[in-house]
């Protein structure tokens, strides 16, 4: 098929394509920024790649850049977003000091309370601050610890609302939101599988969801930034798979889309043809219950096995038809 002069997302194709080592046929195009890369064509029909990686910039940048202006954390308040930002470290505020110092530092750094002063020897030992009594979310204060860890500060005793006790650092407590003991967190984990379709030890809805964790600092899935290079991976079954360490953000971001498409979209896809079956076939799914095997190929790709096998499916699949 002929796509010349389509548009996909960003991409605009310009030109013919060549193919791959695999067999697959990439087209020359070119990004609404101006880049030009060539761009498998499943990845274009199948919505695989929209841009160049500027979308997933921007969503980054958005995704980090909560207002902070106005708020204050400690001895500090956040003035503006600071005139000179730094690579990789997210979003950088301009905040003054109790002292009278303007000082930039990192939101991250601001929003978990890892940064509280600007640093000088006049600032208040908010360390020592006595919040007994008080009520952070489901947690209560109750008394300061003589223990602590390592330098970060003061160990407070709390008491949950479900009537559990337990050791918080101050910083964490007052700063860094926490809801409860961890009781909340079971109590939403146990909901959440209820409504979460499992299937030989995997959530199919999760494998079906985009969604980047907000935990992300680089706006894609399964690409990590370390010591310089960009990681990529894919999680299955509990399961990590190193899938190669990149100079180039893109490349990292092309081979973990392959992976998920490989896995994940594979994954879903066979499971709801078992599905379709196992609806009118009841018996033959209790003899046949859908399974998934992954390894790594000798090539360091994926091989994704499935059981039943496809011609048992296609059988079944005449069958009801």
């Amino acid at each position: 098929m002929e796509l010349k002069g389509r548009v996909f997302g960003r991409w605009t194709v310009v030109g013919d394509f060549v193919v791959n080592a695999k067999g697959e046929r990439k087209w020359l195009c070119r990004c609404t920024c101006g880049t030009e890369r060539y761009v498998v064509e499943r990845s274009l029909k199948h919505g695989g790649s929209l841009s160049c990686g500027c979308i997933r910039k921007e969503n980054a940048v958005k995704s980090l850049a909560h207002d902070l202006t106005g708020q204050v954390f400690g001895e500090l308040t956040v003035l503006r977003v600071a005139e000179h930002q730094r690579k990789n470290g997210g979003v950088w505020w301009t905040c003054q000091c109790a002292c009278g110092r303007e000082y930039d530092v990192p939101g991250t750094l601001l929003v978990t309370g890892r940064r509280t002063h600007c640093g000088s020897q006049v600032h208040k030992n908010y360390y020592s601050k006595d919040i007994s009594g008080q009520k952070f979310n489901m947690l209560t204060a109750m008394y300061p610890l003589a223990k602590r860890k390592d330098r970060a500060g003061v160990m407070w005793r709390c008491r949950c609302d479900c009537g559990n006790e337990v050791d918080v650092l101050y910083n964490h407590l007052v700063y860094c939101n926490l809801v409860s003991c961890g009781c909340k967190k079971t109590e939403h984990d146990q909901n959440l599988s209820k409504y979460l379709t499992h299937v030989n030890g995997t959530s199919i809805d999760i494998l079906k969801s985009k969604k980047v964790p907000a935990n992300n600092t680089t706006g894609a899935r399964g690409v990590y930034l370390v010591k310089g290079r960009y990681v990529a991976k894919i999680v299955f079954q509990k399961k990590a798979y190193f899938l190669g360490s990149f100079r180039d953000f893109e490349e990292a971001v092309q081979v973990r889309k392959e992976a998920e498409e490989v896995l994940f979209d594979g994954v879903t896809e066979y499971y709801d043809r078992w599905k379709a079956i196992a609806e009118q076939e009841r018996e033959w799914a209790e003899e046949n219950p859908f399974q998934v095997f992954v390894e790594k190929n000798p090539l360091g790709g994926l091989r994704v096995t499935y059981l039943p096998e496809l011609d048992e499916m296609k059988r079944m699949e005449e069958h009801i038809l």
